[in-house]
């Protein structure tokens, strides 16, 4: 399931980017707002000491959805994320609230371009849940790389990898591959 989204969101990407390759768009020096969807392909590890099964490593796979807000110029953008993921098969559901700073890598080479790599760090706050243990809650921090790639004046499309540490010692790590699309008004 994980190689399959992860295939997909590549091919995504790549075709964004070759269909917006020949149209340039300057990139604004005034900040856009912008507000998002996001679909994300999830690795979870929780640590519950044995409580399920007998592992004390309890890893987790599935699809997160998510909402996001935020502003962006030609070097930097930051938003405000929410992002849920539910897990039958794993019984792990975790809701994350975050904000997130990117900054955009080589911007003086991709002003005019619909293609912008990035790097950046993420915090926030998540409540995880999983069998015999009660809600656990704590912050969360980390990081990610990807890029936008612009498909017109107002669509911005995101693909990402983002990794996330947890403060509960229940919840060890939240790995994302993100493809998310961007409204800029």
């Amino acid at each position: 399931m994980f190689k399959r989204l992860m295939t997909v969101a590549l091919m995504l990407g790549v075709g964004t980017y070759i269909y917006a390759g020949d149209s340039t768009r300057q990139i604004s020096e005034e900040s856009e707002v912008f507000v998002g969807v996001e679909l994300g392909a999830v690795l979870i590890q929780g640590d519950t000491d044995g409580t399920i099964l007998g592992e004390k490593n309890h890893d987790g796979s599935g699809v997160s959805v998510g909402l996001r807000l935020g502003a962006q110029n030609a070097m930097w953008r930051s938003m405000v994320l929410f992002d849920y993921f539910n897990s039958d098969d794993d019984d792990q559901t975790y809701e994350r609230a975050m904000v997130q700073v990117d900054y955009y890598i080589m911007a003086a080479n991709f002003s005019t371009t619909a293609f912008r790599p990035y790097i950046g760090v993420n915090g926030g706050y998540v409540n995880y849940e999983t069998t015999g243990k009660p809600d656990i809650n704590g912050f969360t921090y980390g990081g990610q790389v990807g890029f936008t790639a612009a498909v017109s004046d107002n669509i911005d499309f995101d693909v990402a990898y983002r990794h996330a540490f947890a403060g509960p010692d229940e919840l060890d790590h939240i790995g994302n591959v993100v493809f998310g699309v961007n409204y800029l008004y």
